[in-house]
């Protein structure tokens, strides 16, 4: 590694300094001889232009300095590109930190990095369309308008956990850090009824499609969600080449409280509501004009249809020299 740029969000997390930590990591890039950059994020999406241009000028690695939310858009900018992926953990959950073993200390995660290995991995791939009612005031017909494209490297998924994150977008999940996913998680199971949808998938090496109907669906490339979600995706795997797909049959108002339950307790395999298998992909589509939210990441993507996919060999990601055992499990 020669040149490494820093993308650094300056709201995740706590008011950290941008000034002071993006000296600090400069400082510790240039002791092991590598000429450091900085670049700050202006709001939404533009993690994800100022990786692609610093690949595009010659970065070896871009670091995303920052939450899970801005891993993400970073991501979206080095996917498919010669550059590695880091992660200097400074948001609420980050989730891809804590599974590939850094620590919460900036300067430390970034040492250890730089002492570590590149890996080459797949990550997920999610495409998908807005959906509104067409204007002939039919209720039950819907329009797809576009379609755009969203890689992942924790999670993506329909249903509870894209309404959990949608009721987040007004910001408070700066102000109340990680509690504010479960206080919103409980309103949203004790006040919402959440509608079945269609889910379809494939299996590895098939040609066919398998469908059913379900309430929640997620898939995750990581085995620790964190916190109260951390034991919902046992078994994934960032060095996986499947997708391990987890969805809930309904009615939700027992399958989803028994998720949690069954995690718990580490019985998953005897949840009669639940099935985890491993797909080359799947889709997830509203029935009639039933709204389904829909989540990238931690980042709401749409309420209406998707579709995912696992790309090979589509990420370099950099691994500390002391990796989690979570990874490559």
């Amino acid at each position: 590694m020669e040149r490494a740029t820093l993308i650094l969000n300056p709201r995740a997390g706590s008011a950290r300094k941008f000034t002071t930590l993006a000296s600090s990591l400069i400082e510790e890039l240039a002791r092991h001889g590598i000429a450091g950059e900085a670049m700050e994020t202006k709001g939404p999406a533009t993690a994800g232009r100022l990786s692609a241009a610093a690949v595009a000028s010659g970065a070896d690695a871009v670091f995303a300095c920052g939450g899970d939310g801005t891993v993400h858009e970073t991501l979206q900018g080095v996917a498919g590109t010669h550059a590695a992926l880091g992660v200097i953990p400074v948001g609420t959950a980050n989730a891809l930190a804590r599974n590939l073993g850094l620590p919460l200390d900036p300067v430390a995660a970034l040492r250890l990095q730089i002492a570590g290995t590149t890996t080459r991995i797949a990550v997920g791939e999610v495409n998908f369309g807005l959906r509104t009612a067409v204007a002939s005031g039919d209720e039950g017909a819907m329009l797809a308008r576009g379609r755009e494209r969203r890689y992942f490297a924790v999670m993506a998924g329909a249903g509870p956990d894209g309404a959990l994150v949608y009721s987040l977008l007004d910001g408070r999940k700066s102000a109340l850090g990680r509690n504010s996913y479960y206080v919103h998680a409980a309103k949203l199971f004790l006040t919402q009824r959440f509608p079945r949808f269609r889910i379809a998938y494939r299996l590895p090496g098939a040609e066919s499609w398998q469908e059913d109907f379900a309430v929640s669906a997620m898939s995750a490339r990581i085995g620790d969600l964190g916190g109260v979600f951390g034991r919902l995706t046992p078994g994934s795997s960032l060095q996986s080449n499947t997708l391990r797909l987890s969805y809930l049959r309904p009615p939700g108002r027992i399958s989803l409280p028994s998720w949690f339950i069954s995690g718990q307790l580490g019985i998953h395999g005897h949840n009669p509501w639940l099935r985890t298998l491993d797909v080359d992909e799947f889709r997830c589509e509203p029935v009639g004009a039933a709204r389904m939210h829909a989540q990238v990441d931690g980042a709401w993507i749409c309420r209406g249809s998707i579709s995912a996919r696992l790309i090979p060999d589509a990420l370099s990601l950099l691994i500390p020299k002391l990796p989690s055992p979570s990874f490559g499990r």
